[in-house]
């Protein structure tokens, strides 16, 4: 009698797939948690290349009085999409530099991967100053 029993739970194949899909499911959530994630910090990353890039041509132009003025401005401007943003540019010998950081974690969508919390993008951009 046991023994017909355990013959038909082990011969019985229905429900296989649930089994399955909940044993492979949050690898895919956390596949896809991770991507989108990823994807998010390179987005921002280009929004502050191109904030950065903006902020030295308009220096380069007579747009800003001084360094503190450009570093005010792209600092305001990053801190639009990146509350913890920061900016600091310098004008040496006609090269406007501006090396910018922004915390990881301003720029992630869900932000549950915590080997990205403490991670610090840096965006340096070069521009010639104009005469």
């Amino acid at each position: 009698m046991y023994f017909d029993l355990l013959r038909r739970f082990r011969n019985d194949e229905r429900g296989t797939a649930t089994i399955e899909s909940l044993l492979w499911m949050p690898l895919f959530f956390y596949l896809f948690i991770l991507i989108t994630d990823v994807s998010f910090i390179f987005y921002g990353k280009a929004q502050a290349l191109r904030i950065v890039q903006d902020g030295n041509r308009a220096y380069s132009v007579d747009g800003f009085p001084d360094n503190a003025s450009a570093s005010t401005y792209i600092t305001g401007q990053l801190q639009q999409f990146a509350a913890n943003a920061t900016a600091t540019t310098t004008n040496n010998g006609g090269i406007i530099s501006t090396t910018a950081t922004v915390p990881a974690n301003d720029l992630m969508a869900v932000g549950a991967i915590p080997q990205f919390v403490g991670l610090v993008v840096s965006i340096t951009a070069n521009q010639y100053q104009e005469n």
